[in-house]
């Protein structure tokens, strides 16, 4: 029985066995698992975090936080919400000691354009994309979690609740609150422009 696909279109089961394989010892099968969910796990700490470098740390500290905690894996989870529970644990300490250090990151690396855009266009991405990341860093740590799972990341609300520790009704009640917010902030920003 398969369990749909992972991050990386392949069944979810071979991602399964992999971790059953690790959680034996198997450094070769966690191998694999790190190749598969590289991307997802970098992803989402860059969307968290808002710098690359940093969300690059971060996920290296997911990968062998995730190596140290193998055995603690539960089956009731699909491998990609255990790494995101884990990512999104670390990503949310970097964020608290940053805030105690400083205050707004460092700009975040953009995905370059599909080559059709001038240099207009891109300034204008660019900036519009800053906004954004503003926007969101400025979302309380509970909010932005959601939204960003949610919104860019394109988890399931049953997901969100089992990598937050809370229930589908709080997720749902968070997200409403961030996108409300989020669109607030995106009002006000817009009017500071005028």
């Amino acid at each position: 029985m398969t369990h749909g696909k992972g991050p990386t279109g392949r069944k979810t089961d071979d991602s399964r066995d992999a971790m059953q394989r690790a959680r034996g010892g198997d450094r070769e099968a966690f191998g694999l698992l790190v190749n598969n969910y590289a991307n997802m796990v970098t992803g989402l700490a860059l969307k968290l975090l808002g710098s690359r470098e940093e969300a690059l740390d971060c996920a290296q500290d997911a990968f062998v936080r995730a190596w140290e905690k193998v055995d603690r894996y539960d089956d009731k989870w699909s491998v990609a919400t255990w790494l995101r529970r884990i990512v999104t644990n670390l990503a949310l300490d970097r964020l608290r000691r940053r805030k105690r250090r400083q205050g707004f990151p460092d700009g975040l690396d953009e995905t370059l354009g599909d080559g059709r855009e001038g240099p207009d266009e891109a300034a204008q991405r660019h900036e519009r994309a800053g906004q954004v990341r503003k926007a969101i860093a400025e979302l309380p740590e509970k909010y932005k979690i959601v939204l960003v799972l949610r919104d860019m990341e394109g988890a399931e609300i049953a997901e969100i609740a089992e990598i937050t520790g809370t229930n589908a009704a709080t997720v749902r009640w968070r997200l409403h609150r961030a996108r409300a917010l989020f669109r607030d902030m995106w009002s006000a920003q817009s009017d500071q422009e005028q």
